[in-house]
């Protein structure tokens, strides 16, 4: 059934989206029933557009935030350990992206839940444009390797004096449009190294098949935060 290298690399990469899907959508919809049942922990506002902008009370968030990033962390850190034994980095990699997916429900919560189906959108049709140019364009997008490794450094540095520096309106905006486009030549850069790759017999496994998902994934996921950062307020 998956016989090729990208077939298996777009199994593995399908299913860790939809396990984070399942994380932020569970967390949402937990809060949302709270919320219609009356809970004490969480409240709701109105958004620009009448719609329900829940609100939960921040050291509820903080008990279930900080735990879901440490396993989250921990995990992937294991991951990179042990991705080629089978079938544990397929469970590690599952339980990776269930928490991130935790993560990212949390941060919609505290940004606004309603954005996220727009963002999840817009994320998806990018992603796919990304790989249809990266894998069938007949372009060798290798010459960008090195030019987003030192891109990404400077966006980890400035996302890092953000943690004690507000950056908000226009400046912050302009940072996310780079994030975006930092994580958009990653996405052309890794489909068309799979693309490479997807022909030569020796690579056509499992274990090669789930370092091109995790590289992708996190391609993706980031560019999900990037586009959130871009359209939040």
């Amino acid at each position: 059934m998956f016989e090729t290298l990208l077939s298996k690399t777009l199994f593995i990469l399908s299913i860790s989206l939809g396990f984070s899907f399942l994380g932020a959508l569970g967390i949402v919809k937990y809060f949302r029933q709270a919320y219609e049942k009356g809970a004490s922990y969480v409240t709701a506002k109105t958004n620009e557009l009448g719609q329900i902008d829940l609100v939960v009370k921040p050291d509820l968030i903080y008990k279930i935030f900080w735990p879901s990033l440490i396993v989250n962390i921990i995990t992937f850190i294991i991951l990179m350990f042990c991705r080629e034994i089978i079938p544990l980095n397929f469970f590690l990699m599952s339980l990776y992206t269930f928490t991130d997916g935790i993560t990212i429900g949390i941060v919609l919560l505290e940004i606004d839940e309603n954005i996220g189906i727009k963002v999840t959108a817009i994320t998806a049709i990018t992603a796919l444009l990304a790989s249809l140019v990266g894998m069938y364009s007949g372009i060798d997008f290798s010459f960008l390797g090195k030019f987003l490794f030192f891109a990404l450094l400077g966006l980890i540095v400035v996302s890092i004096i953000r943690l004690f520096v507000s950056i908000r309106g226009f400046h912050r905006k302009v940072i996310a449009a780079i994030g975006i486009l930092i994580f958009i030549g990653y996405l052309l850069y890794d489909f068309n190294n799979l693309d490479k790759a997807k022909n030569i017999a020796k690579l056509n496994n499992w274990n090669t098949a789930l370092e091109f998902s995790v590289d992708i994934y996190l391609d993706i996921i980031n560019l999900f935060l990037q586009i959130l950062d871009l359209l939040s307020d």
